[in-house]
């Protein structure tokens, strides 16, 4: 009754948050992603961080775009524990207009975006589509890989989470081995949504060759 009422009056009906793996949720206060928030991911592990927030909510029925992030692809999402029949990955031209109107048009769609904004992206445009995000109760996790400086900074948008993620150590090149098979990571929570910083340290899967010496 009270949903119905919600829906009648034009107030959004607030629903549970977007799980996350079980060793990432206790750096949440509300224990997943708020829908209708923004996480902005830092570091050097930026991108094995996106996917980790998202792999548990596309295992449990959400879909992901991932947009505007050329070197992740459909096997960093598989090893990351996202459910590769929910994912779906665009590369909109860099330009501010085309790049705002794929997110704009994948919001209304898809529970989960992750996404680098371009250089050119405006934060009159980044705030209208954190807009869309809240009316349509998504979570807009923004990337700003560091090995990739000619994208846009993740700052134009307002974030309600950051999350900063930086690798602490690699297994499996013990002993002369040449295949990495872990990545331990240290993960911090802060932001204007988050009472006190929380941070913890996780083990990612990875499965790399270490180049030749």
């Amino acid at each position: 009754m009270t949903t119905e009422l919600r829906a009648r009056l034009g107030t959004p009906v607030v629903r549970a948050p977007l799980p996350v793996a079980p060793s990432l949720a206790p750096l949440f206060a509300d224990g997943g992603l708020v829908r209708g928030r923004t996480v902005a991911c830092t570091g050097d592990a930026t991108l094995s961080a996106a996917l980790a927030l998202s792999a548990a909510a596309t295992r449990a029925g959400s879909w992901l775009a991932v947009v505007g992030v050329p070197n992740l692809g459909i096997a960093a999402a598989i090893e990351a524990g996202v459910a590769v029949e929910r994912i779906v990955l665009a590369q909109p031209p860099r330009a501010s207009r085309e790049w705002v109107t794929t997110v704009a048009a994948l919001v209304e769609g898809f529970d989960l975006l992750i996404v680098a904004p371009p250089a050119s992206l405006s934060q009159h445009d980044a705030r209208r589509l954190q807009t869309r995000i809240l009316a349509r109760q998504s979570v807009l996790v923004v990337v700003n890989p560091p090995a990739l400086p000619s994208l846009g900074s993740a700052d134009v948008f307002a974030s309600d989470l950051d999350v900063h993620a930086d690798t602490v150590s690699w297994s499996g090149i013990e002993r002369g081995g040449s295949h990495i098979t872990q990545r331990t990571v240290n993960v911090r929570v802060a932001g204007r949504r988050c009472a006190s910083p929380r941070e913890g340290t996780i083990t990612l899967p990875c499965s790399m060759r270490q180049p030749a010496s």
